[in-house]
């Protein structure tokens, strides 16, 4: 299979197996001799789980990492792709890393193809400055340290309780969030941060404005500015469709989702994390459930009613979004993805990135903690200012592609440099839908559930390796572990040898016979 080139034919990744899916590429990157690179082709590392035209199986999207090909949280393939497509350009080629740089495993080997085969690394990020991702932060800045390519950050921001002061930011935050900003500005011209609250951090940390530049999210701008956001219906009725998303550790978002789902018959909640995934396909429910109500396990009424969708593509996710009448909740990029499909959404923003990222693109948002925590979506719909939305789309879009072109980045917007193949190549790709629990009634969920018995089961070969469940008749010689093929091949061989040895000193016993007669020929004796 061919290397894609910024459009037409799949791509690959570093590192992760296809296991089988359909269509799915082999690995871009072993098929050229390690650090050869192409003479005319730009060469470009993406931070990112996949290339968006890869089709995986729901069951491929959960198995292929411990955290889900689209890393603990399907929100990142909004802007990962967003990314792919813009930086797309027919002379470009794209690669996904599958966040190998940021685990701990062959980080060397990783540092040195990176900088041999690759022209540059890119890496679209969310609410990365962060407690519970300072270790993987950390990584990155060591790996970013050794390599000898521009490395440009796209859409980085802080995830810090609303109102926090920079003062009171714990020393070993600040040691590793200015080492990552360090390093990344050793290789780039600017950083491209979320939002102001995330540029004062940084500002807080020594680094000033002309090398920080406030872009909003990547996930915003893959296919240009957006239009308005335009009410479908005057009013919520109990038939409307919505998508709600949630954050389970949020206070009072249980509140928010039972009441809802009561009062609309037709809503369904949105999932992110890979957690949720592992749910829905197979039923795992988590170690402990300290609320009943939260939908997280399978005892609950919207998973025993099937009213639960996950995504493991952008494309699928945006369009099941434009089918919809409203979308709220704690998730931000829950409400990016009905935005990106022209359907009215509120945030319900609990932190200091969900704040700064609506503020910044113009999304409708309400501070949580100032709400009924069971807030009728009706009352959000026709409170919402939508109007604020439309003025924000063109200069946020401009301010993003000259930081890309700050940046020596090619894009699709540049004269010259549109690549419909790419489009061509996403239209073409059969993603699979949006992924039901397993209670689904309908043939849609009920052909899904077939899919993961096959999955599971893997014909008769499958079966005899599954260590679970095993079965031991009592009277029959234990199977063992399988031999692989080539110790069979080398006892098939032994066993030959033996027999070939039994005919030849056989053959040499019928000879002394036949000269014993005094013949030449067998015949019979008289």
């Amino acid at each position: 299979m061919p290397v894609f080139r910024g459009g037409a034919s799949a791509p690959g990744s570093i590192g992760v197996s296809s296991r089988g899916g359909r269509d799915v590429p082999t690995d871009a990157v072993a098929l050229q001799p390690l650090g050869v690179r192409s003479p005319v082709m730009t060469r470009i590392l993406v931070r990112a789980g996949k290339h968006p035209t890869t089709v995986l199986s729901h069951e491929q999207s959960l198995a292929t990492s411990r955290l889900g090909v689209f890393g603990s949280n399907s929100g990142n393939m909004l802007f990962y792709s967003a990314v792919f497509r813009v930086l797309s350009v027919p002379d470009a080629e794209l690669v996904a890393n599958s966040y190998v740089h940021e685990r701990p495993v062959h980080l060397g080997r990783y540092v040195d193809r990176t900088n041999e085969e690759f022209d540059r690394f890119v890496l679209p990020m969310a609410n990365s400055y962060r407690d519970t991702f300072l270790p993987h932060l950390e990584r990155l800045a060591k790996v970013i340290e050794k390599l000898t390519i521009p490395v440009t950050v796209v859409g980085i921001g802080a995830q810090l309780p609303y109102g926090t002061e920079f003062d009171s930011l714990p020393d070993e935050y600040k040691r590793i969030v200015t080492r990552f900003t360090r390093a990344v500005l050793d290789r780039s011209a600017s950083i491209g941060v979320r939002g102001e609250y995330t540029a004062r951090m940084l500002k807080y940390l020594g680094f000033g404005d002309e090398h920080v530049r406030v872009i909003g999210c990547p996930s915003m701008f893959g296919n240009g500015p957006l239009g308005p956001l335009v009410r479908k219906v005057n009013y919520l009725t109990p038939d409307s469709p919505l998508a709600i998303s949630y954050t389970p550790k949020v206070k009072g978002v249980d509140r928010l989702v039972e009441a809802n789902t009561n009062r609309y018959p037709n809503s369904v909640i949105v999932p992110q994390q890979h957690h949720r995934l592992a749910l829905m396909l197979w039923g795992e429910n988590p170690a402990k459930v300290g609320n009943k109500r939260m939908p997280i396990h399978t005892e609950h009424p919207l998973y025993e009613n099937d009213r639960m969708r996950f995504f493991v593509d952008a494309s699928t996710w945006v369009e099941f979004m434009a089918e919809q009448h409203f979308a709220f909740g704690t998730r931000i990029h829950g409400n990016v993805a009905a935005v990106l499909a022209g359907t009215p959404a509120v945030v319900l923003a609990h932190d200091s990135r969900t704040v700064e990222l609506a503020e910044y693109h113009g999304i409708p948002y309400r501070l949580y903690a100032d709400l009924p925590p069971d807030v009728d979506a009706q009352q959000l719909y026709q409170e919402a200012d939508f109007d604020t939305f439309a003025p924000r789309q063109a200069p946020t879009f401009e301010t993003y592609l000259r930081f890309l072109e700050h940046n020596d980045l090619e894009h699709v917007f540049q004269p010259g440099k549109e690549n419909p193949a790419y489009d061509q190549a996403l239209a073409a790709a059969k993603f699979p839908g949006p992924v039901h629990t397993l209670m689904a009634s309908d043939t849609v969920g009920r052909r899904q559930v077939m899919s993961r018995l096959r999955w599971l089961r893997q014909g008769h070969e499958g079966d005899l390796a599954r260590p679970a469940y095993d079965f031991e008749p009592p009277f029959r010689e234990p199977r063992g572990q399988q031999a692989s093929l080539e110790e069979r091949v080398t006892q098939l061989e032994k066993e030959l040898k033996v027999q070939q040895n039994f005919l030849a000193s056989w053959r040499g016993r019928v000879s002394r016979v036949l000269r014993m007669n005094g013949s030449g020929t067998p015949g019979v004796r008289r």
